[in-house]
């Protein structure tokens, strides 16, 4: 498979769903147990170690260079936003962890939410934004992703990766697998971030889930006790927007299968 990110032919590597520094600016333990649950059955996955937790996605450069250095800057915001719960993000954190969650949603997508299946049942799987990943690489904007931000009281390591609830309803309606969402508890932390294919003409967050922004302090937040299920995120489109996807859905596949 190309390199989700920069479509290369490079042989790909194992990209850690949390890496060794956001762990240690969240101060969470890499020996922490965590199960993934199967979105359809509701069934739960043997439990393993985070450390253990990766998947097979990006090439040997994007890992080794941008992706390396976007870890380590987010752990540093985060660990300071957290330690220093009365002072705001900064616009330069903020970019930091708007890029580090896009980037996370999309590794998710991939490990947990069957997007590798989209080439032969497109359908009936996630549909993976090479637009957003693409974009995440050059580090360029992502005005159309959506993240937020709650406290929480669960200092466990948790996470729900799937599709919202997307409204109007019906068949020749934009289908939900064409927005993924990632949501995460991650120590004192919970997270959330929203990746459209084609960006909806409303967003409706759970309650109690902050938009983050670069004057918004840790201490500001609230604090949710909530699931993390990505269908309490609601997308809306209109009538216009149904050509924009189909163009968007033939340009992922045609991405995919050229690596262009």
């Amino acid at each position: 498979m190309n390199c989700a990110f920069c479509l290369s032919k490079e042989k790909t590597t194992k990209e850690h769903l949390l890496s060794k520094p956001i762990c240690d600016g969240l101060g969470i333990e890499r020996s922490t147990l965590v199960a993934s649950m199967d979105g359809r059955t509701g069934e739960l996955s043997r439990g393993s170690s985070l450390d253990r937790k990766s998947v097979r996605l990006p090439c040997k450069s994007c890992n080794s260079r941008w992706m390396s250095k976007l870890e380590g800057n987010t752990a540093q915001t985060l660990n300071r936003w957290l330690e220093r719960p009365d002072e705001p993000l900064t616009s330069v954190g903020l970019r930091h962890v708007v890029r580090w969650l896009a980037k996370t949603a999309l590794v998710l997508t991939f490990a947990e939410n069957e997007a590798r299946r989209f080439m032969t049942s497109p359908t009936q799987t996630a549909i993976p934004d090479i637009t957003t990943a693409k974009a995440v690489a050059a580090n360029g904007p992502l005005k159309h992703v959506r993240v937020a931000a709650a406290q929480t009281e669960d200092s466990s390591v948790l996470w729900g990766v799937g599709n919202p609830t997307v409204l109007p309803r019906g068949p020749d309606r934009i289908s939900s697998r064409a927005i993924n969402v990632a949501s995460m508890n991650l120590g004192q932390l919970q997270l959330w971030v929203v990746v459209p294919l084609v960006p909806p003409d409303d967003i409706q967050l759970p309650a109690g889930v902050t938009p983050l922004h670069e004057d918004l302090a840790f201490g500001a937040l609230a604090t949710r006790a909530g699931s993390l299920d990505p269908t309490q995120v609601v997308a809306t489109y209109s009538d216009r927007t149904t050509a924009a996807f189909l163009r968007a859905m033939a340009a992922a596949q045609h991405a995919l299968a050229t690596g262009r």
